[in-house]
């Protein structure tokens, strides 16, 4: 697997530095890898989420589409994030969400059964998987409280601070779906910021 195994290591550490590394590579060896285009699903709706997954150099959208047929941006996240449907993956029922990739790029993955022998063997891995989980949701809760506060100015300007390659990657409905604010709304404000470079 070569530097693919340098990646997950990598991001694995991140999470656990102080991991046992003799652990560690008995996991590493149950990660799969393989490529999606730009406009590729990872998980589409109607599927159980059997995997999690690592998406080495593309943002990733989860999003479902509403009862009138509009896309609602769950969440977007940047490239080399841990990502999945938690609650299907969880539950082992069906999602009702779509994970695409922005652009083309190298998926990290390990399927559940594997996940949940290591977690069950080793408490390393244990204590990495509730980790991964406890950063998503504190990711979760600490941007829906900011884009619950801030006004779209305001969101904009976190998003410009903190993922300033989102306005380069990301289709402007799709972040404003994720701002819960209106296309044009957002367009207004980036062409104002525009104007006063």
């Amino acid at each position: 697997m070569g530097k693919n195994k340098d990646f997950i290591r990598e991001k694995v550490l991140s999470y656990k530095p102080d991991f046992n590394l003799e652990i560690l590579e008995l996991g590493l060896e149950k990660f799969n890898v393989s490529s999606c285009k730009s406009g590729d699903h990872i998980l589409k709706a109607g599927e159980i989420c059997k995997s999690i997954f690592m998406v080495g150099n593309s943002i990733t959208r989860c999003y479902f589409i509403d009862k009138e047929g509009n896309e609602k941006t769950i969440w977007l996240a940047p490239e080399m994030t841990v990502i999945t449907d938690y609650e299907s993956f969880g539950s082992q029922t069906i999602s009702k969400c779509d994970i695409c990739c922005y652009e083309d790029s190298v998926v990290y993955s390990i399927d559940r059964e594997s996940l949940m022998i290591l977690y069950t063997e080793y408490h390393d891995w244990a204590l990495f998987g509730l980790l991964v989980t406890e950063e998503h949701y504190v990711n979760l809760l600490k941007f829906r409280n900011i884009i619950s506060f801030n006004n779209a100015n305001g969101n904009y300007d976190f998003i410009e601070s903190y993922f300033p390659r989102y306005f380069e990657v990301v289709p402007l409905k799709h972040l404003a779906s994720w701002l819960n604010i209106s296309a044009v709304h957002l367009s207004r404000i980036r062409k104002e910021r525009i104007k006063l470079i």
